[in-house]
């Protein structure tokens, strides 16, 4: 949890976007055949099994028929319908595919394909929300963005005024935002938006002679947002934590994020452009999505700024492959490329409308977890300073948002790996719908199975301990074939225990020998089929007999040891590698049950779940 420190009055808000700290764009030709599709129909259905029996293809026996020269298509409809015979008649409609849309400078937008944007339009376009975008207003002088948007409550926070008149860019900043976040898409005009459909509400809250915003008009445009109505505020800016004056907090600002969340307003905002450890404000409030800049290669910007604040990444761009949008740029309308955290902030906008679109009643906490957990894992394995959760995915987060009931459907969450009498390895997708997505033979019947990151590459893959001779065999691919590592550890009837337990990112495997009631825990992995040594420390836990397990059960990112005593139905957690009495216990399962641990909900702790052999259930809590 990211701690708020005593607030003091800032009176000043630089903008963190592309024109700061990144130079000024390259202008990109536009083709000049700009013709729209035409959705409407050209032609008529009429179906009469008394006048086109022999005629009829198709379903249920319906015949094409196109207007007579000079008629309408509705007159022919009327005229058809009227016909002796006629059973019923009904435009033959147009469908297209979802596919890639026909802007014509949609291939330069490289940033839509990283986030997966194409398939979540299958799903919504983000109908029905309305974002605040809150930046230096919006310019209609192009032929794009306004050839489909009406704006709502436009709001002008240094003059106190209103309507579009007093919301006009004269900087270009806000109206490359605003195209990203929602530009006219799929109309054979220049490039698409992130959520084509919402309603943008435009609140200008910057100068027009310094373009820069205050304390007081950033403050105010938030409050107006959230008073007229807006689910999402977009913040392309921020200030310095590293500045001059480095505190990074606004009483008036921070107030106003407060009053956003108490509201149900999901707040997305710039992480900064200064390449420092340190989150600008206001991103580094807890009430916000902080967004770092990615690349084309899917790695953090140079200047992007990063830290403990940080949620995630979406493209920034950088030089030679920024992020293309219709604005101006000194110079007549046309697309430039902006590179910036400015840039990636409305790609993370764009993808809470569309949650939102999908499932309303996400309030703005439920959001930004959804968010996390489906974002792409980049860097050190987890979360990390410099990405965040990751890359964002708007493709999975709509689908885990039209999916309320998966526990969790990100790639931060646990899944299940089953295995039967014969050594057939099962690896099951989700939690509440069990779908197989890989099946193989692995080990041999009597082994003990377990699963781990043993390349560190962030992909769990299976394990086997032979009790018999005391060996390892470890697989790095969720698939058939020999073992990939070999050693041998411990003593006969030892139980295997996997995990992370020094924190590095790589799974290893530990024992425990159930005859002492004692736990070795080893910290690297056997090779060339030979010993391993002994281990770095063991301790004792328990009483023999006990079934241990292992987890991250206070979510510091170090495994540690479980246990589940059958015969009392206790369970007990300890979260350090030293001896000493359990950190907590409590009483789960029956006697017979299978007990294991897992991050089911992606939130960073792992919590148990029980198998039962008697009915087939898994018991997941």
């Amino acid at each position: 949890m990211r701690m708020q420190a005593h607030r003091v009055v800032i009176v000043v808000a630089m903008l963190a976007g592309s024109l700061v700290a990144v130079p000024a764009a390259a202008q990109v030709d536009e083709p000049a055949d700009h013709a729209l599709i035409d959705d409407a129909p050209t032609e008529i259905l009429i179906r009469s099994s008394e006048l086109f029996s022999t005629q009829a293809t198709g379903a249920g026996d319906w015949v094409v028929v196109r207007p007579a020269p000079g008629e309408t298509l509705p007159q022919a409809l009327v005229r058809l319908g009227q016909i002796h015979g006629a059973d019923n008649v009904a435009y033959n409609l147009p469908y297209r595919l979802h596919g890639a849309p026909n802007d014509p400078l949609f291939g330069s937008q490289w940033n839509f394909d990283a986030v997966g944007v194409v398939a979540a339009w299958d799903e919504t376009e983000g109908a029905g929300v309305t974002v605040a975008v809150v930046d230096t207003g919006v310019a209609l002088g192009g032929e794009d963005l306004r050839a489909c948007h009406t704006f709502v409550d436009p709001y002008n926070a240094g003059t106190f005024t209103t309507g579009l008149g007093a919301v006009v860019d004269i900087d270009g900043h806000g109206t490359h935002i605003t195209g990203t976040l929602a530009q006219c898409t799929n109309n054979g005009k220049g490039v698409a938006g992130i959520a084509q459909d919402v309603s943008i509400m435009p609140v200008k809250v910057t100068d027009d002679e310094t373009q820069v915003a205050t304390s007081l008009t950033l403050a105010t445009g938030i409050d107006w947002a959230v008073a007229h109505g807006a689910d999402v505020i977009n913040i392309s800016m921020g200030r310095d934590c590293a500045a001059v004056w480095p505190i990074c907090f606004d009483l008036l600002v921070d107030d106003a994020l407060d009053a956003a969340e108490a509201a149900g307003v999901v707040v997305v905002v710039s992480s900064g452009n200064s390449n420092d450890p340190f989150v600008a404000s206001p991103a580094n409030h807890p009430f916000t999505i902080a967004v770092g800049a990615s690349t084309i290669s899917n790695s953090r910007a140079g200047y992007s700024s990063y830290g403990s604040a940080l949620s995630l990444v979406a493209p920034g761009g950088s030089a030679g492959s920024g992020i293309l949008q219709e604005t101006f740029n000194g110079g007549p309308f046309a697309y430039y490329f902006y590179t910036g955290t400015s840039s990636a902030a409305p790609h993370v906008s764009g993808a809470a409308a569309l949650v939102l679109a999908v499932q309303p009643s996400l309030t703005p906490a439920q959001v930004r977890s959804l968010l996390g957990n489906t974002a792409l894992d980049l860097g050190p394995v987890g979360w990390d300073q410099e990405h965040g959760s990751g890359l964002l995915q708007i493709d999975a987060a709509v689908t885990a948002a039209l999916n309320p009931d998966d526990p969790c459907p990100g790639p931060s969450c646990d899944t299940i790996y089953t295995i039967d009498s014969g050594s057939r390895w099962t690896l099951w997708d989700e939690l509440n719908v069990f779908s197989a997505t890989s099946s193989f033979y692995f080990g041999n019947p009597g082994d003990i199975g377990f699963s781990g990151d043993w390349n560190c590459n962030g992909v769990a893959t299976p394990g086997l301990y032979r009790q018999s001779d005391g060996f390892v065999y470890l697989r790095n691919s969720n698939t058939q074939g020999i073992a990939d590592i070999t050693f041998f550890f411990g003593n006969p009837g030892d139980v295997p225990v996997a995990g992370d337990f020094n924190n590095d990112g790589c799974d290893t495997v530990s024992l425990y020998r159930p005859s002492e009631g004692r736990f070795f825990v080893i910290n690297e992995l056997g090779e060339d089929g030979g010993g391993l040594g002994a281990a770095e420390t063991s301790y004792f836990f328990g009483n023999p007999g006990d079934k241990p397990f292992a987890g991250d059960f206070d979510g510091d990112g170090i495994d540690t040891f479980g246990l589940h005593r059958e015969s009392t139905g206790l369970v007990y957690f300890r979260n350090s590698h030293t001896q000493g009495i359990a950190d907590s216990q409590f009483i789960y399962g029956d006697p017979g049950d299978v007990l294991f641990a897992g991050d089911w909900d992606g939130d960073g702790d792992d919590t148990v779940a029980v198998y039962r052999p008697g009915n087939g259930v898994l018991y997941v809590k």
